[in-house]
């Protein structure tokens, strides 16, 4: 399934990536290249745990926003 995905660093930026039905939220981070521990993920406005599966038991799409909460200094 492709996911729109919206990250907010500084400056706003959407990308779309593949996942696949097992995927979670820790692997859409890692495919981005993204350090987990420097973000807060979240899924229709509201934060999700990082083991949790991207893609819902009713397959419906979800809008992802991942926003810094890390500066690097």
């Amino acid at each position: 399934m492709d996911v729109k995905v919206k990250i907010l660093a500084g400056k706003e930026e959407e990308r779309r990536i593949e996942v696949a039905n097992d995927d979670t939220y820790e692997k859409v981070l890692e495919k981005l290249g993204i350090n987990p521990e420097e973000v807060v993920v979240l899924r229709n406005g509201k934060p999700v745990p990082e083991d949790e599966q991207v893609v819902d038991k009713n397959n419906t799409r979800e809008e992802i926003t991942i926003i810094r909460i890390v500066s690097r200094g």
